[in-house]
């Protein structure tokens, strides 16, 4: 049975510090119970287009905040998102993520949409999104070290930003390994790394006049190219979105019986992910890391191709 919405709204704002009569309450709660049917709507009619996709990958169920989420089948107890892979940097999208080939028919799908919440009972838990974005994810930066970690639903964005469990880290030079999981640094080590460094960035979304999409400047290239030492490559990426979902210019649409056949070639990373001869040279200087104001991501002085033709005002823009 679903939860009536004014209930819930009205629960709330009883158990917050102003007790409101009746009368009032009724009042102020009317559109608030009119704009949560709206969101649980899209919330459920996103998982009915990927529930076919992500069934044989894991489980959905019924989670008390988030509605429907999906829970992946066979990682280990120490799994967490966005650490079975490498990060490449594409001109079109920023930084993108792209899985390990164990992961690659459900990553598909939860690495490119929604958000992440780390749930103490469950662990790991996806919770469905509607727009395309080449990785969800909270970027920090210090001297020693970078980091990411998997965008929950925005509400839980500031809750979640300063907890040591919700972050990796990697020497900067590192983050453009080829296995991420090789190079990560000591879990026992994120207490440190989190006092020494500060939310830079995180994934923008482009609203402009087509279907909202995502974009992840994250931490700039010549940043990343000058603690490696050399220019680095960048990557184009055609990008794969799930039939029923919005389109991108020039993505592929992709179905549940492509994602299910292993052999299929349109879900695999050489048919969509390409280096370029286009290359990255190392930042003279790299200033020290600007921390992120407020809650949206920044495009930075060099935005990712597909957000340069944004509205104004769709995203702040400046350095980290």
């Amino acid at each position: 049975m679903k939860p009536n919405p004014v209930r819930s709204v009205t629960t709330r704002l009883l158990g917050s510090t102003a007790v409101v009569v009746g009368v009032v309450a009724a009042l102020v709660v009317l559109p608030a119970a009119v704009a949560t049917p709206i969101a649980a709507q899209e919330r459920v009619e996103v998982s009915v287009e990927f529930r076919d996709a992500l069934t044989p990958h894991g489980k959905w169920q019924r989670h008390s905040r988030w509605g429907e989420v999906w829970v992946p089948a066979n990682v280990g107890r120490d799994w967490r998102p966005y650490t079975r892979g490498r990060w490449v940097y594409t001109d079109d999208y920023g930084w993108y993520w792209t899985p390990v080939d164990e992961e690659a028919a459900w990553g598909l799908v939860v690495y490119h949409y929604g958000r992440w919440v780390d749930d103490g009972d469950a662990g790991w838990v996806w919770v469905p999104g509607r727009e395309w974005g080449p990785a969800w994810v909270d970027w920090r930066r210090g001297d020693k070290a970078v980091g990411w970690a998997p965008l929950p639903p925005d509400e839980i964005v500031v809750e979640v930003r300063e907890r040591p469990s919700y972050w990796v880290f990697v020497r900067p030079r590192d983050l453009v390994a080829e296995r991420v999981t090789t190079v990560l640094l000591p879990p026992r080590e994120r207490d440190v790394y989190i006092r020494e460094t500060v939310v830079v960035n995180r994934t923008v979304i482009v609203s402009d006049r087509g279907p909202r999409f995502a974009v992840n400047p994250g931490i700039p290239p010549a940043y990343i190219a000058a603690a490696y030492g050399r220019p680095i490559r960048t990557w184009s990426v055609q990008p794969r979105v799930l039939v029923g979902t919005g389109r991108i210019p020039g993505a592929v649409e992709i179905r549940v019986d492509d994602l299910r056949d292993r052999r299929s070639r349109v879900v695999r990373e050489t048919s969509y992910l390409r280096q370029t001869k286009t290359s990255i040279q190392p930042a003279r200087d790299v200033p020290a890391p600007q921390a992120l104001q407020g809650d949206q991501g920044r495009l930075g002085d060099n935005p990712p191709r597909a957000a340069r033709q944004a509205a104004p005002g769709d995203a702040p823009t400046g350095a980290d």
